[in-house]
């Protein structure tokens, strides 16, 4: 015992002192009484000793440290609400950092640790917290519980089973798929709303990216339309959004297929390198501005939706030209689901990867897919932001979706043979 309760107290002491620190950066500012650094450490070390002694003594010293620190908690929070601003904050830190001792003291060290960075995150994100609370919208609320309800409700009522023709289709993995899409995208919106639209055109291109590379596009084509002087800095926004789009996706096929990442890596690569280039290139020549970028909120039922149904057809037309072209039917219907969406082929390539697909197939029709959505985001911007914007743009995208169409053919049958099996079918 005296080794682990060593390396519990220490833990203890090092997630209360990071939860201290933030707390007395904000005591040194407000001039409160209650609790800072040590008293932080103190009591994530009364939280850790209460865990360590829990099984050989029970829970009377837990249950005791408790009301204690319970008391000591609401003294503190009478002394500073008797003031003109009242605020609870570091008293339900404290809480939380005795909860979180426990957990080291108990042997959950990494957990513990965990919560504490979160913790921190939280305390330290005051204002671009409250500013999110401002900026999202009364709609942007109801449309995430909406989306929160629907999910809960559907997702036990679909059929976990294959269905439609060559068993193509299975109703479960589709939602969880539309839902999986829709949490990163809607991590890009919130990232747009906390950062806000002044933060830099590179970054507001970067988290528009996460929800939408070709939303981002659009939107700031539409910009460059109707300010043409602005060009460069918002082809900057636009390299940047599909620059982006390459580790997202590869992110979203580690957690659905991981059999596939490393052949999709390589496509991926080549739209990252072009899109990173060209952007250090734009970079030179523009003016900071401001930057926002205009995207629908992910969690709307109607566009998740849209999905799911664009995904269930992909699926679909994937399997028919694979069964009645063979590869080059897989090559041209990516491309063609490619066009306006990255998301629906990807994840279909890894759907189809599951039941037999060639991993290499897989990968080149991805890169196909990455060409045919690369060009498709140039011509939007040289139809929609004018001809000065697409000079700057259409080149560029032209050549990542020629580099990363020619890295897949070339590059992914190259990789070696011994790569991770494909998982089993799902349900």
């Amino acid at each position: 015992m005296g080794d682990e309760t060593i390396w519990a107290m220490l833990i203890a002491a090092l997630l209360g002192m990071l939860i201290g620190l933030e707390r007395e950066r904000k005591r040194e500012r407000a001039q409160t009484l209650f609790a800072g650094v040590r008293t932080f450490t103190l009591i994530s070390l009364l939280g850790a000793l209460s865990g360590v002694l829990l099984e050989p003594i029970g829970t009377l010293p837990l249950l005791g440290s408790l009301v204690a620190l319970t008391v000591l908690v609401a003294l503190g929070y009478w002394r500073e609400s008797s003031g003109n601003k009242v605020g609870g904050t570091t008293q339900i830190a404290a809480l939380v950092a005795f909860g979180l001792g426990v957990l080291a003291g108990i042997g959950d060290q990494v957990p513990a640790l965990a919560g504490a960075v979160i913790v921190t995150g939280i305390l330290s994100l005051r204002e671009e917290l409250h500013g999110l609370a401002g900026e999202l919208t009364r709609e942007d609320l109801l449309a995430v519980v909406r989306f929160a309800v629907v999910s809960l409700v559907v997702l036990p009522l679909v059929p976990n089973e294959a269905m439609g023709p060559w068993q193509v289709w299975n109703p479960r993995t589709i939602w969880l798929l539309v839902v999986l899409i829709s949490g990163v995208s809607f991590v890009g919106y919130v990232a747009i709303k906390v950062v806000g639209p002044r933060r830099g055109i590179g970054l507001s291109g970067l988290l528009g990216g996460l929800a939408s590379s070709t939303a981002a596009t659009l939107s700031f084509a539409e910009r460059g339309r109707d300010n043409p002087e602005l060009g460069p800095t918002l082809a900057l926004g636009t390299m940047a959004a599909s620059a982006v789009a390459a580790p997202r996706l590869l992110v979203l096929l580690g957690v659905v297929e991981p059999a596939l990442v490393a052949y999709a890596a390589v496509p991926m690569a080549a739209l990252f390198a072009v899109s990173s280039l060209a952007g250090l290139a734009l970079s030179r020549q523009h003016d900071d501005v401001d930057s926002s970028v205009k995207l629908e909120n992910p969690f709307e039922l109607r566009p998740a939706l849209q999905f799911g149904l664009l995904f269930a057809a992909i699926v679909l037309v994937v399997r028919t030209a694979q069964e009645t072209l063979g590869d080059p039917g897989v090559l041209l219907a990516s491309a063609l689901a490619g066009v306006t969406q990255l998301d629906a082929i990807t994840l279909s390539l890894a759907e189809q990867i599951r039941t037999g697909l060639d991993p290499v197939l897989a990968g080149r029709s991805l890169g196909f897919a990455v060409a045919a959505n690369s060009v498709f985001k140039g011509v939007v911007a040289w139809g929609i932001g004018g001809a000065r914007f697409g000079r700057l743009v259409l080149p560029w995208l032209f050549v990542a979706g020629a580099a990363a169409a020619a890295a897949a053919w070339w590059l992914v049958p190259l990789l070696p043979a011994a790569m991770p099996a494909a998982l089993p079918p799902a349900g």
